[in-house]
Parts: C-alpha cells; sequence; structure tokens
C-alpha cells in the first residue's frame, strides 16, 4: 500500500465515527417535534406506555428518538348518527383526560405544553413535552363555547374535519362538497381560532376549505400529517399551489409517515389487496363490517396482509428516504426550509416505512437530511423549529 492510499485510509477511518458523532449530537441538540401522533387510544385500551411496547410510541421511544415536543391527537371520527353527533365532545374529553393521567403518572418524564414560554424547560428538565391536540372538529359539536373550553383544557391544535365533513367544513374524502370549503359557522370558527390562539390544522380537509381558511386567518396555520400530492396523488396531500400559498400565510406542513400518502400507488395495490384478501377468507368488504367478523378468519386476513404489506414496500421503496423526498420537495416548491416538518401519524397509521418503524427512529431522518447535504441549521427547523415559531405566532394575542 502506498503511503497515499494509506493516508486516505486512515483518513476515512478516522471520519466515520465522527460522522456519526456529528449526527447523534445535532440531532440531541435540535428541539424535535411531531405534530401528530394517535397514541392515545392505545393508553386507553390499558397499554403502559411507560415501558417499551409493541406500538410505535411510547415514552422509552420518545427518549430514543430525542422527541421533545409530541403532539397527542384526541381523535372525533365523523359521527355516523345524531346519537353519534352529540357524544363526541364526551369521547374527546375522556381522551384529554387519558392525556393528563399519562402526564401525572409520568412526571419524571412527561410536561404538559399549553404555552410557547414553557418550551426552554423541556430541554433543561430531560422531559419530552406533551401538546393535546384535537383530529376531527366534530368535537365542538357545532358549538364556540365547547371550542372554548377545549382551549381552557388545553388544547392547542385542532383538525378541522376528518375523513368527511363536518356540518361547517367540508373534508379531503368528500367525492363532492356540501358547502364549498367552510359555511358561515365555519368562518366562525376559524375567527375564534385565531382569537383563543389555537392552530387551525388543515389535514384532512378538502381543496376548497383549505383555501377558504387560508385566505380568512390572520395567523398561520399548518397541516399537520400529509404528504406532497406532486410525488403522490392521494386527497390527503397538498398540491404545489397549496404548498407555496401555506409558505406566504408563515404556515407548515409535517410530513405523514404513512406509506400510502407517500406513494399513492402503493395505497391503490393494498387497497386491492385488502379486497383481494376479503374475498379470499371470506370476509366483508368494508373495514368496519370485517371488524364485526369471525375472528379466527379476522386473524388469517392480518397475518397475510402484514406479510404482503412488507412485500409491497419492497417494491415500492417506502422507506425514509422517501420520506425525505417529500421534505424535499416542499423545499424546492416553496424556496425555503422554513415550511416542512414531521407529521408521523404514528399509532394511526397500520404500517410504517422501512427505517422509520417507530418514534425511536427519528434521528434516521436527521442522518438522511445531513447526508444530502442540508446545513445545521436548515435540518433543525425541519426537526422542531418551524413548528416552535408558528406555536409561539399563534399564541400571541390578535
Amino acid at each position: 500500500m502506498s503511503f497515499f492510499s494509506l493516508l486516505i485510509l486512515i483518513h476515512f477511518l478516522i471520519a466515520q465515527p465522527h460522522q456519526k458523532m456529528d449526527v447523534s449530537l445535532l440531532h440531541e441538540n435540535a428541539f424535535v417535534a411531531d405534530l401528530h401522533c394517535d397514541a392515545i387510544y392505545r393508553y386507553l385500551r390499558g397499554i403502559d406506555l411507560s415501558k417499551e411496547t409493541q406500538g410505535h410510541v411510547d415514552i422509552p421511544k420518545l427518549r430514543q428518538g430525542g422527541v421533545d415536543l409530541q403532539v397527542f391527537a384526541c381523535f372525533a371520527p365523523a359521527p355516523q348518527n345524531d346519537m353519534e353527533k352529540n357524544q363526541s365532545a364526551k369521547n374527546v374529553l375522556r381522551q384529554i383526560d387519558g392525556v393528563y393521567r399519562l402526564i401525572e403518572g409520568n412526571k419524571n418524564f412527561l410536561s404538559l405544553v399549553t404555552s410557547y414560554g414553557q418550551i426552554g424547560q423541556l430541554k433543561e428538565e430531560n422531559k419530552t413535552g406533551i401538546m393535546i391536540g384535537i383530529e376531527g372538529g366534530y368535537a365542538i359539536e357545532n358549538d364556540l363555547a365547547l371550542l372554548r373550553d377545549f382551549y381552557r383544557l388545553g388544547v392547542r391544535i385542532m383538525t378541522l374535519t376528518h375523513w368527511t365533513h363536518t356540518d361547517w367544513a367540508d373534508a379531503s374524502g368528500d367525492s363532492t362538497p356540501t358547502f364549498g370549503g367552510l359555511n358561515e359557522f365555519g368562518v366562525k370558527v376559524v375567527q375564534e381560532m385565531n382569537r383563543l390562539g389555537m392552530i387551525i390544522d388543515v389535514s384532512h380537509v378538502h381543496d376548497e376549505t383549505f383555501w377558504d381558511v387560508i385566505n380568512l386567518s390572520t395567523k398561520p396555520i399548518v397541516a399537520s400529517h400529509s404528504c406532497c400530492r406532486a410525488l403522490s396523488n392521494h386527497h390527503r396531500n397538498l398540491s404545489d399551489e397549496m404548498l407555496r400559498a401555506l409558505a406566504q400565510n408563515g404556515g407548515m406542513i409535517g410530513i405523514n409517515f404513512e406509506p400510502g400518502y407517500l406513494n399513492s400507488e402503493f395505497w391503490n395495490e393494498r387497497d386491492r389487496l385488502k379486497e383481494k384478501l376479503a374475498e379470499k377468507f371470506g370476509l366483508p368488504r368494508s373495514r368496519n363490517e370485517r371488524r364485526k367478523a369471525d375472528p379466527e378468519k379476522l386473524k388469517l386476513f392480518r397475518q397475510e396482509l402484514k406479510t404482503e404489506t412488507e412485500r409491497l414496500k419492497q417494491k415500492y421503496q417506502i422507506d425514509v428516504k422517501l420520506v425525505v423526498d417529500h421534505i424535499e420537495h416542499v423545499i424546492q416548491v416553496t424556496g425555503s426550509a422554513d415550511y416542512v416538518g414531521l407529521g408521523s401519524d404514528f399509532d394511526g397509521i397500520s404500517t410504517t416505512p422501512i427505517g422509520l418503524e417507530n418514534a425511536a427512529a427519528i434521528p434516521n431522518i436527521t442522518k438522511e437530511l445531513l447526508k444530502r447535504g442540508y446545513d445545521k441549521d436548515d435540518i433543525e427547523k425541519i426537526l422542531g423549529k418551524n413548528f416552535l415559531r408558528i406555536f409561539k405566532e399563534v399564541g400571541s394575542p390578535l
């Protein structure tokens, strides 16, 4: 071996651990915020989130992943009848109570965050901040007083709709808009959220609702858990025009880890697979109906679906690189790293990208961003600073 080759080898051996240390230190020192997870429903089912679990989010995984702020979404599904509509607030209140009990039982590791002023204490106290969110504006039961009560209980972000429309806002899952965006009461909801200092979340809303909100809101808004439509043509994703408008508003998008949003071809093939397997095992095609079916058949259905889903992830290369492709697309379209972040949807998605199996793996995003040449400032913005900026601005008086 020549002297020159030896020098190159020595440099390589020294550089490798140094690069790894840089990734680790950068992630550890950055403020990391995940804008959406559905872990509270697992806690309410009796799962101890203070220990390692099979789910995507628990306290050990949040700490391993360096997550400083985690939004816990309290889910209000679209009501199917008047009885469910009148129980929506109660259902969400039960989940909010669960968040409080989780925090109270783990005071050494978790802290409720309701104001920007509390953010600085999290790193000092080595705690993960928990922000309460509502997923689905059905929860306010068409009553601004309930919206205000939720704010008093600590809710700081609300997704206006879920899959289908509320009584005042169209959703992305609606094939035809009912109101053409927001109706008169929907306008009042946006105005009251602005006044209160509650972050408006436009993930799940119809395109027309998005444009109504963006034109009406006096504060930055977020799409907490969506992806880029230019890369994956799914109704849950945002178009380039919407991304640019979001940037002009000073808002941001949190990139969702759902493989089907990251790649709509994966979504479509998985849907066909579910239909095929339902037929194979003699199960209903409807997901809701399948849940009531023969448990043994359902077990076989789920086992084969899981195996085939892993194969599809390999086929479509659903991995951490694809998540960063969506992050990078937002940066390219908006011309800045100021308008994008993380919105995992952990515990609300049935499978995850390769390399992002749970909250403990979030440092892999930092590693991939560094690998692509992003500097420390931009990586820190993507990991959490962008959301902190919005949290501060939205919480400021009108």
